[in-house]
Formats: structure tokens, C-alpha cells, sequence
């Protein structure tokens, strides 16, 4: 049988950032050249990141993309690409490459009728445009909303033959059905797969994938070829970990995950000579007798290390894809602080990294020492800026109105807004974004206050329950005992009750149920769409089943105020979770 070596470009594109994107794609479509590759494959949409979204609706978006398109085609001595991208009739003004059948590769595009845009894998080589390829299943739920910017792909499917290998081509969502368009492939010749993806890491993902990467295989007795996108586009984050899995759906190659890599595999797959002509013209470079790093399987991370992972990715992404290059954090001596400071020091560096204490007359001195001691082990500034006295002027400005200095849930918010002002203020004079510290379990049930701690350009922690921050403090300790540095995290933030400290003697559970208690429910309520019935049916107390429901969607007005942050859960407020703010439906038991 023969052998195809693919080069899988595990690609960190920028949405709209042709420019990028093409140099990037260049650089892996040259690198594969050195390893003698036969072909180069580039995740879903890679020419113009994924999801560029209304940009799509934007006048010469697509043009330009077809510009961009036109750069790669007219490359000299490199392997074939099939580089992912928007397509719309533009194409027609493009170098076509004669194929040896015969067929218009416009044609699939033809029938979907003038305007429509499609989500395509284009096929190019020395040759120009040999193939095109459109995505056929289009997603439309969780993050997906792909129904209002493409029409699907229509006509006969797409095979390209390299050396021997009749190649189909598949984008995302179309390999994840049974009895779909992979096995219609199969049908019409294809000996191997390949399959773009811009697929976002969520938690269970990488097993998702490989399950269902088995059951493509099985069913078309294929070996299939799956490219992931890698890096952090707003609330979303691409994992990598691209992979290809044997006609028995064993993984014979995996790339590392949150990394860009070239992933270069030699796949054996059952001679055909079904498919478009694509010709190899290009010099192979000797060394493809005796390759190196091919075929190479990198190790599955632990759940806990993915998402730590994901969210310095995440967090890196934002800042340097946004223009950012320092981050503030209010550093409270807390757990969550300093699991937010942390992450940004991975993402950023220490020298990015700043950190402020801000005490109020309900500080305790620990939470102060605390902070300090984070930031010692983490090697970043942290300057103390006390509240009190704006706090006291405040109190004393407002108390004509309220008939009386601010008490109760009017000073606690208080105490949070001034400090959120600080915060943006020097936001504002430095330039660096301020990095909010409230996780998911806050975010759910409201206990966090508008213009306050909620203040800041990215939310780090904002899908993280509280129970997995403390897991994640571990884990990042743990790491770092392994290579003999000092634990970031003091145990003595690990191991105090939590507390806002907006009055005397505040703990988090004289608000809200422990959180052992509280995620457990609100991961059923939020992320798995039980009802209260069902929760109370499977042994939870009804009383405080129905107590947090009610927080969650009284709550909502505040979630859509606050600003984006890294998704790690198969379903995150916002993108994933679509509830209306005014809302009369209340669960009953």
C-alpha cells in the first residue's frame, strides 16, 4: 500500500489577520517541505481565523481573503496545501488549475447560487486551485451559530489524489456524523480522510474527539487525519491536539495540546486512483529516506492540567492578540486573586504583572500578608493602595441622601466599586488591562457586584466553579515542587474560609451554601439544563434546589455586564447559555 506523508499545520491563526495568517501558513508549508511532506493540512478557516463571525457580513472581508488565497497559490517549490477559508464566486478570479477530469472546481459553488459564502478547504499547489471543498453540516448550537454566515456545501464530494492515495476532504462538523459525508467518501473512493477542525476546548473534549475519530474509522474502514486550531480567540480556546487514528481507529500520531506544532505523520493507506490529480511537484528534499519526528504521539495532559492550560492560553491570546502587554490584578490574600495572578504570570511573564492590595477597615492583616507573599513567590511589583479614605469621603457624601452613612449590602457594594474605580484608573494611565478574579460559582448566583470586582477587561476565572479553583491552586503548587521552584500559592490562602471582607467577620457561607454543596447544583442547573424537579428528584434538598435557581436567573442582568473570559466547560455564560434578562418563568418543584 502507500505511504502519505502529511504535514498537519496545528496553526494559532488571528481572526482578520490575513497578513498573519499567511506568513504563518508559509512558514509550516515551508517547514513541511524540509521533512519532504507530500501534502500540508491547515485547520478550519485557517486564512482568516475562526469565528471571524459578522466580519463575514463585512464589505471585503471575503475579497480580501481571496487576495490572500491568491498569495499562497502563486508559491514556488513547496507541498500542496489545503488551506481552510471563506469562499464566496470570488474564486472565479482566481488562477484555476486544470484538472485531469476535466471538472469545474467552481461548480460546488455554482449551485449554492450567487451570495453565499461557504466555509471551504481549497486544495492548492505549484499547479494553482486544484480542488474545493465546502463544509456540508453547518453547526448551530452551544458556541456554533454557523446557519447565519454560511449555506452548506452542496454537489458531489470532494477526493483529491496524492501519489497513489485518494484523498477526501472533510471540515469539522462533517466527520462527527454517522452514516454522513465520511462515509459517503468512503463510497465514492477516498482511502484516507482528512478532516480541518476549529474545534474549542471545553472539558471532556480530547475524549469526545478520539471516541468518535474510532467510530469514522471503523465505519469506513479509512484512516482519518484530524487538524485542530490552537490559541485563544476572545471567550474561546483551541486546544490543539491534533490527531490521526488508523482504518481501527488507533491514534498513530498526536500533537501536544495549547502549542502550535507541525505534526508530520506517515500514513499507509490503500492504493486508488479515485479523486482529482494533485500533482507533487516540488523538489523532494532528500532526508525523507531517513525522517525525523514523525509519526510522534504526544501524552494526554490530566483534566486538570488541560484546563490550567487552556486558561493561560486563553489569557495570553486576549492580552497579545488585543494589544496588551501588562496586566493589574486587585490582589485581596484570597484564592481566587491569586490563582488569577498566577495564570497571568505563566501567560505573561512577572515583569507584565502587577499587583495591588487595596485594605478597607474590614481587612484582616493575613489577607494583606497573604498578598504579599503571592506576590513575593511569584516575583511580581504589588503596591498597597488603601480605600479607607475614599471610603470614609464617600460614606460621608452620600449619607444626606440615605439619611445616614451607607450600611448593609449599600457599603459592602461601596467598598467593591471603589476599588474597581482604582483599578481602571490606572488601567487608564498605564495602558495595562485590568484582569477581573470572579470565578463561576460567584457569576451564577449573583454574589458579585456590578461596576466592582466585576470591573476589568477580561474575566480569567469567569467559568471556573469555585471548588476547581482550589483544585487548580493544587495542581499549580504541585507543578511547580516538580521542578524545585516555591509553591506560588501560600497554603495559608489554600486552607482560610472564603470571605469578601466588606464587613466584620464576612465568610462566603453566611451568602451562599458551601461550595462543595453549591457547584454540584449549579453545574446540574447551568451546564447539564436540569430542571428543579429533576434536581430535587435525584436527592437534592428542595428548598435549597429552588433558592439557587432563583439566584441564577435573577442574576442574569449581571451576567451580560461582565466582560469576556476563557471558556473551559461544555457550557459557559454567554456564547453557550442564551437566557433573557426579562424573565417571568420561575422552576416549581
Amino acid at each position: 500500500m502507500p505511504v502519505l506523508r502529511l504535514a498537519m499545520a496545528q496553526m494559532n491563526a488571528v481572526v482578520g489577520g490575513f497578513t498573519q495568517n499567511v506568513a504563518s501558513l508559509h512558514r509550516f508549508r515551508t517547514q513541511a517541505a524540509s521533512v519532504g511532506a507530500d501534502l500540508v493540512l491547515s485547520p478550519e478557516l485557517s486564512l482568516m481565523g475562526y469565528p471571524p463571525e459578522d466580519l463575514l457580513l463585512r464589505e471585503g472581508f471575503i475579497e480580501a481573503a481571496d487576495a490572500a488565497l491568491a498569495q499562497l497559490s502563486m508559491a514556488q517549490n513547496l507541498p500542496p496545501l489545503l488551506v481552510g477559508m471563506a469562499l464566496s464566486e470570488g474564486i472565479r478570479g482566481l488562477r484555476l488549475a486544470p484538472s485531469s477530469d476535466g471538472r469545474d472546481v467552481t461548480r460546488v459553488l455554482d449551485a449554492a447560487g450567487p451570495g453565499h459564502v461557504g466555509d471551504a478547504l481549497v486544495a492548492v499547489s505549484e499547479q494553482g486551485i486544484v480542488a474545493v471543498a465546502t463544509k456540508r453540516l453547518l453547526p448551530n448550537y452551544d458556541v456554533f451559530d454557523e446557519l447565519r454566515y454560511f449555506h452548506p456545501g452542496v454537489g458531489a464530494h470532494t477526493i483529491i489524489n496524492v501519489e497513489g492515495v485518494a484523498v477526501g476532504l472533510l471540515i469539522c462538523e462533517d466527520v462527527w456524523t454517522a452514516d454522513g459525508p465520511a462515509a459517503e467518501l468512503a463510497a465514492a473512493g477516498a482511502t484516507l480522510i482528512v478532516v480541518a477542525n476549529a474545534s474549542p476546548y471545553a472539558r471532556g473534549r480530547r475524549d469526545d474527539r478520539e471516541a468518535m475519530l474510532r467510530e469514522r474509522a471503523l465505519e469506513t474502514n479509512c484512516p482519518i487525519a484530524y487538524v485542530n486550531m490552537v490559541g485563544g480567540q476572545d471567550e474561546l480556546v483551541f486546544d490543539g491536539q491534533s490527531m490521526v487514528v488508523d482504518e481501527r481507529g488507533e491514534i498513530i500520531a498526536r500533537a501536544s495540546a495549547f502549542n502550535e506544532e507541525l505534526l508530520v505523520v506517515e500514513i499507509e493507506a490503500r492504493a486508488s486512483s479515485a479523486g482529482i490529480v494533485l500533482d507533487t511537484l516540488y523538489a523532494i528534499d532528500p532526508s525523507r529516506e531517513q525522517p525525523l519526528h514523525v509519526n510522534q504521539v504526544a501524552p494526554a495532559l490530566s483534566e486538570v492540567e488541560e484546563i490550567y492550560e487552556a486558561l493561560v492560553m486563553g489569557t495570553r491570546d486576549y492580552l497579545r492578540k488585543n494589544g496588551f502587554r501588562s496586566a493589574i490584578i486587585g490582589l485581596s490574600g484570597g484564592i481566587d486573586s491569586s490563582l488569577v495572578a498566577a495564570i497571568a504570570v505563566d501567560a505573561l511573564g512577572a515583569q507584565a504583572v502587577r499587583g495591588f492590595a487595596m485594605p478597607s477597615r474590614y481587612s484582616s492583616g493575613h489577607s494583606v500578608d497573604d498578598a504579599f507573599e503571592l506576590a513575593k513567590r511569584l516575583d511580581i511589583e504589588i503596591t498597597t493602595l488603601s480605600i479607607e479614605p475614599a471610603h470614609d469621603v464617600m460614606g460621608h457624601m452620600l449619607a444626606p441622601v440615605l439619611d445616614g452613612e451607607p450600611q448593609g449590602v449599600t457599603d459592602e457594594n461601596l467598598q467593591s466599586r471603589i476599588r474597581g474605580v482604582m483599578m481602571m484608573a490606572i488601567s487608564n494611565a498605564t495602558g495595562a488591562i485590568v484582569l477581573t478574579t470572579g470565578n463561576k460559582s460567584e457569576m451564577a448566583t449573583g454574589y458579585s457586584t456590578l461596576y466592582g470586582d466585576s470591573a476589568g477587561g477580561f474575566a480569567v476565572i469567569k467559568d471556573v466553579p469555585k471548588t476547581l479553583v482550589y483544585e487548580l491552586c493544587r495542581f499549580r503548587n504541585e507543578r511547580a515542587v516538580e521542578v524545585g521552584d516555591p509553591e506560588p500559592i501560600p497554603l495559608s490562602v489554600l486552607t482560610k474560609a472564603p470571605s469578601a471582607e466588606l464587613r466584620l467577620d464576612q465568610r462566603d457561607d453566611q451568602s451562599l451554601p458551601p461550595y462543595d454543596e453549591l457547584d454540584p447544583l449549579l453545574q446540574l442547573y447551568v451546564e447539564g439544563d436540569a430542571t428543579a424537579e429533576e434536581m430535587i428528584a435525584s436527592g437534592h434538598d428542595p428548598e435549597l434546589v429552588l433558592r439557587i435557581a432563583r439566584l441564577v436567573d435573577a442574576s442574569e442582568y449581571k451576567r451580560r455586564q461582565m466582560p469576556p473570559g476563557v471558556r473551559i466547560s461544555k457550557k459557559a455564560f454567554g456564547r453557550d447559555r442564551r437566557m433573557p434578562i426579562t424573565n417571568a418563568f420561575r422552576p416549581e418543584p
